[in-house]
């Protein structure tokens, strides 16, 4: 596996996880 495509897949789970935590808070506070 090239180093260049883990680094990509690392960068998609901490995309992943930032954007969750963002839809997360803001269905808890009831803007969605």
């Amino acid at each position: 596996m090239p180093r260049k495509f883990q680094r990509v897949i690392v960068y998609i789970m901490i995309g992943t996880l930032i954007l969750g935590g963002i839809f997360t808070g803001a269905a808890g506070l009831g803007i969605f």
